[in-house]
């Protein structure tokens, strides 16, 4: 039973001295009781003050000095080309093909004739209304000779004055019918195929060719609902054609006096110079639409930014040390963002190591765009 009793008394001792040397261990007793390192006077010293793995050294890091540059806000649609006036050619009045005076595709100047209907019938008869315009006019003028000295009545000579007028607003009539025998362009552009041919007798309304005119060129696009206020006459757009790398400028100078319902867009119209027809009408292009325009814009690049839930931060070098921003941006790039408030022209923002600093951390700048 004795033996039972030392035994245990034992064993209860044994734990007791080691948990008191496992709690003196992490408490860090036995390295505060170390004998402390003495410098070259002596005298202990911390070993944060000695080189060393405990020393505190500067972080490196990249920045970017801040320059003034120029932002353009911009918006990418689609968009197609129209001619700025576009007539399919007919005529007014029937009648036979006598002459095309035109070739397909080419260029005509307003006024030029395009084709020439049948006139013998109505030149026959404006040479009878010649000769009988002679004749009535010189009824009438002797009628007035006679009426002033009372030879003839005022019936009488106002009788041969009305035929003599009529014979004339006959005339005229005559040479409305000839004139619209000779079908003319009604204004500079390009022709295109044409559907008939000499010979053929044509009756009002039929097609002969389509008439367009490409300089300037309109292009037709729409913008979605929430731009539609940045967007009015005399705003700049770029477009571009599939199939070319060639870029174009455009002015707008039409609009649309009302959003549409259903695709929540607004439709504009722009218009471009086409000196050289090189833009044809109906092709697909993209419309860059420049919405905003601002001189002197700050852009950081996009990774320098710390998103925290008060707000966007950047950090700053300042005198060897990272002084932490609060910010304010704007329009984003694919890898530059605007800031609109918090940093000035000059300013070097930190871009690499943000997550290893803190405020006021040492830092030394190891490359600087």
């Amino acid at each position: 039973m004795r033996k039972k009793l030392i035994r245990n008394l034992a064993i209860f001792l044994s734990i007791v001295i080691f948990g008191g040397a496992i709690y003196l261990y992490s408490t860090g007793y036995f390295s505060k009781n170390k004998t402390p390192q003495l410098s070259e006077e002596g005298s202990a010293r911390p070993a944060a003050m000695r080189g060393g793995p405990g020393e505190d050294a500067p972080t490196p890091v990249e920045g970017v000095t801040i320059k003034a540059g120029s932002l353009y806000d911009v918006i990418y649609v689609n968009g197609s080309t129209v001619p700025n006036e576009e007539v399919v050619i007919t005529s007014e009045v029937p009648g036979k093909i006598t002459q095309i005076l035109f070739k397909e595709g080419s260029y005509i100047k307003k006024g030029a004739a395009i084709v020439q209907l049948d006139i013998a019938e109505l030149k026959a008869q404006r040479e009878r209304l010649l000769v009988q315009q002679q004749l009535t006019q010189k009824i009438a003028e002797r009628l007035e000779g006679l009426y002033k000295k009372e030879g003839v009545s005022l019936q009488e000579y106002e009788i041969a004055r009305a035929e003599a007028d009529q014979v004339d607003a006959e005339l005229g009539l005559i040479d409305v019918q000839l004139s619209k025998r000779s079908i003319k362009s009604p204004f500079d552009g390009l022709l295109g195929l044409r559907q008939v041919s000499e010979g053929s007798y044509m009756s009002p309304g039929t097609p002969i060719v389509s008439l367009v005119s490409t300089n300037p060129i309109n292009i037709e696009f729409a913008v979605p609902e929430r731009y539609s206020q940045n967007v009015d006459k005399g705003t700049k757009v770029t477009f571009r054609m599939d199939g070319t790398n060639d870029e174009f400028s455009a002015t707008v100078i039409a609009k649309e006096p009302n959003i549409d319902a259903t695709t929540r867009t607004l439709k504009l119209k722009a218009t471009a110079p086409n000196p050289s027809g090189k833009i044809l009408p109906g092709a697909y292009v993209n419309v860059t639409v420049n919405l905003r325009n601002f001189n002197e814009a700050i852009m950081i690049p996009t990774q320098a930014i710390v998103a925290e839930l008060e707000g966007k931060k950047v950090y700053v070098y300042k005198n060897g040390k990272a002084e932490q921003i609060d910010i304010e941006t704007g329009i984003r790039r694919a890898d530059l963002i605007q800031v609109t408030k918090g940093l000035n022209y000059g300013d070097t923002v930190i871009t690499t190591g943000i997550l290893q600093i803190r405020p006021g951390a040492s830092v030394e700048i190891t490359k600087i765009n």
